[in-house]
């Protein structure tokens, strides 16, 4: 194939040039080199095509970084300076003493557990602030409703002082709890003077119930602690105040205290840490559950600290199982009220009511035959 191209000259007349197609290849080819050298670049579909389940395997080899991983000293310390100019904007906007503001860890998961549960975690600092108030309830000396609970305040502060423990400032015994907080505005006082809960084991169940969920909102109450005359009790109680509770509720988000804005930035991201480490084993479904961590104030945004694209698909929901008492068991009894009906009782309270398949029909069994029995005889006479 020939074109003919036509070119003028300045006074002369028009003369007529022929380019052959090989000539037009030799000075394309510079052109196509640069373009496949890009193309090998970001793609090799000009060289090497690639296969749709080459591009799957791939896609389900995928790499995700747990937060343990990700979460380094740095990225915390970077973190915190930027929630530093948060607490400046948030002191001039919102407080007007200078008061040491709580912060918070956000921790979002993507899939929610089946039942609601409370999981303690153990920092190396404790989170309480410098002018808080901290109370411990305890059992009491002498059971009974008339006994008093006064010994048993002197006794628990006497021994308290005799350990050296100063962070303790009241004392409430079980009797008292139940006789001079029985309203609901007295417990909402009790709550609201207190920014520290710490309960003795013994008695956390008994507490728990008389106070209610209110507490259960409000962070750094009812903490379980363990205390005995014999053991450290200074241990015990320095041990409670670095112990912090996450309530986890029937959405996806949680929230824990990991500090306040008063403490030094270094005690701060070890308890960052030390939350994040703990999240392996305590948290449901381990780190592999969590899709996202974040740092905030009370009334403030939040920093993201971790993030992951990973799939919900990729892990199975997250079942919580709580540890039952050896003495509780399930009592099962016939229920009058419902035929061929049982009734069954659990530790906790719950009460469910079965019906009994197989007594219906043994019933139309039954039935059954002695019509059939009827039919006989009827026909026999």
């Amino acid at each position: 194939m020939v074109s003919i191209k036509k070119t003028i000259k300045k006074g002369k007349q028009p003369m007529i040039q022929i380019v052959t197609k090989a000539e037009k290849l030799k000075r394309a080819e510079p052109v196509v080199k640069e373009v496949k050298k890009v193309f090998k670049a970001k793609t090799n579909a000009l060289v090497t095509p690639v296969k749709a389940e080459t591009i799957i395997k791939s896609r389900k080899k995928g790499k995700y970084v747990m937060p343990s991983k990700s979460i380094t000293g740095d990225l915390v310390d970077k973190c915190l300076t930027a929630l530093q100019h948060l607490t400046v904007s948030y002191k001039n906007k919102n407080t007007i003493l200078e008061d040491e503001v709580p912060i918070f860890a956000e921790i979002h998961c993507m899939k929610i557990q089946n039942t609601t549960a409370n999981i303690k975690f153990v920092f190396p600092h404790s989170t309480v602030q410098s002018t808080g108030e901290i109370c411990l309830i305890t059992p009491d000396l002498k059971k009974g409703r008339k006994a008093d609970h006064e010994p048993t305040v002197d006794h628990w502060e006497e021994t308290l002082k005799k350990a050296g423990v100063t962070e303790v400032k009241t004392v409430l015994p079980m009797r008292q709890l139940r006789v001079e907080y029985d309203q609901f505005e007295l417990k909402r006082r009790l709550m609201t003077q207190h920014d520290f809960i710490m309960v003795d084991t013994r008695v956390l169940s008994h507490v728990s119930h008389l106070l209610g969920q209110m507490f259960f909102k409000k962070h750094n109450m009812l903490v379980p602690v363990r205390i005995h005359e014999k053991e450290d009790l200074k241990k015990a109680i320095d041990v409670g105040l670095r112990t912090v509770m996450l309530r986890l509720s029937d959405g996806p988000t949680s929230v824990v205290v990991v500090g306040h804005t008063g403490m030094p930035q270094t005690s701060l991201k070890e308890n960052i840490l030390s939350l994040v480490e703990q999240l392996k084993e305590r948290y449901p479904g381990g780190q592999a559950n969590v899709r996202a961590i974040n740092l905030k104030l009370p009334l403030s945004l939040s920093l993201p600290l971790y993030l992951s694209l990973r799939p919900s698909s990729t892990i199975n929901t997250p079942k919580i199982k709580h540890n039952i008492p050896k003495r509780s068991a399930v009592l099962e009894d016939e229920l009058t009220t419902v035929e061929n009906g049982t009734v069954v009782v659990a530790p906790d309270g719950t009460v469910k009511v079965k019906k009994n398949k197989k007594k219906d029909k043994d019933i139309s069994d039954m039935e059954q035959t002695e019509n059939d029995g009827a039919m006989d005889e009827e026909e026999s006479d």
